[in-house]
């Protein structure tokens, strides 16, 4: 958390020209840039630490105990060795914008915060179509590969409990079983 006071307005102007993150009102991105700089200038002088303070915030909301692998240190860093407390950045960043009204800059940090850091979960996609597509299968449309892999990635269900579930769900079965376009809302499983 220490480059937020290194942070400075131009950084965040070019972000934002190189993401062009349609919807921002740059005036009030400024206004905003500056409010939580001081904002964050605030709660640094506090007596209470930053990561106790982020830490009691994250709790407080809705009473979330905050389990998260990525807290556990199990491997050697210096950082952590010399018994410094490291907020994380996504939680640094709950804490200023509940403390500050930003909307601008709040699209801004979790637009940042939506780009994915590594490209594991398009690698898996990619895993997935090779054990779809082969021979036999070749002659699928687009769209019934797309929906089989769409299912593979977001189902959390084995093959034998979407079986159930399905044998289970007397409007589903009506549907797969008619020509007509199904009308019954989606249901998350």
């Amino acid at each position: 958390y220490e480059n937020i006071e290194a942070l400075i307005w131009n950084q965040v102007i070019q972000c934002v020209d190189m993401l062009k993150i349609k919807g921002l009102n740059e005036d009030c991105l400024f206004d905003e840039f500056t409010n939580i700089k001081s904002m964050f200038k605030t709660i640094s002088d506090q007596n209470i630490p930053i990561f106790d303070q982020a830490q009691a915030f994250i709790k407080k909301q809705n009473d979330i105990t905050v389990t998260n692998i990525c807290d556990d240190v199990t491997d050697v860093d210096d950082d952590y060795s010399t018994g410094v407390k490291r907020v994380r950045s996504d939680q640094l960043w709950m804490l200023l914008l509940s403390l500050t009204k930003s909307p601008n800059f709040k699209k801004f940090i979790c637009f940042l915060h939506s780009l994915p850091c590594s490209n594991a979960y398009v690698e898996s996609a990619f895993s997935h179509m090779k054990h779809l597509l082969n021979d036999r299968r070749s002659c699928m449309t687009t769209e019934l590969i797309s929906a089989e892999l769409k299912i593979r990635l977001n189902s959390t269900l084995s093959c034998t409990e979407l079986y159930k579930y399905i044998l289970s769900s007397e409007d589903l079965l009506r549907a797969i079983k008619s020509d007509e376009k199904y009308t019954f809302k989606r249901k998350y499983v």
